[in-house]
C-alpha cells in the first residue's frame, strides 16, 4: 500500500475548488487555501485500506478536474520523481478491483459459494 499525495495548483479559479475540497477533507476553508498557496498537500490517503476513503480520493480527483483544476499526484512524498499522473491512480484502482473480483472467485472455487 502507498500513501497518495494531492497537491492543487494555484490559479484565478481557486475559490471555485474550496467547497469541493472542504466535502472531501476535514480541513477549513482558510487551511485550504493556505495549503494550495503554498503547493502542501489538501489531501493524504493510504490507498486500498478502507474504500471510503479511496471513494472520496476518487470523487475529489473528479470534481476538482472537471472544474479545469490542475492538481498533482504524489506517490508518498512531495518529491518530483514520485510525481504520478491521474490515469496511473486510476488504472491502479481498477488493478486492484481486478485482483478482489479474482479473489473471491478463487474462494468461491476452494471453499464453495456460501450463498
Amino acid at each position: 500500500m502507498s500513501t497518495i499525495l494531492v497537491v492543487v495548483e494555484q490559479d484565478d479559479n481557486q475559490t471555485k475548488y474550496l467547497p469541493i475540497i472542504k466535502k472531501n477533507t476535514d480541513l477549513g476553508f482558510s487551511e485550504i487555501k493556505k495549503r494550495i498557496e503554498s503547493s502542501e498537500p489538501i489531501m493524504e490517503t493510504l490507498l486500498f485500506k478502507e474504500e471510503d476513503e479511496d471513494a472520496r480520493l476518487k470523487q475529489l480527483i473528479n470534481d476538482l478536474t472537471s472544474l479545469g483544476a490542475r492538481i498533482k499526484l504524489f506517490d508518498g512524498e512531495l518529491d518530483k520523481n514520485k510525481e504520478v499522473s491521474i490515469e496511473y491512480l486510476m488504472n491502479r484502482f481498477n488493478r486492484y478491483r481486478e485482483i478482489q473480483k479474482q479473489n473471491e472467485l478463487l474462494d468461491d472455487l476452494m471453499y464453495g459459494d456460501e450463498d
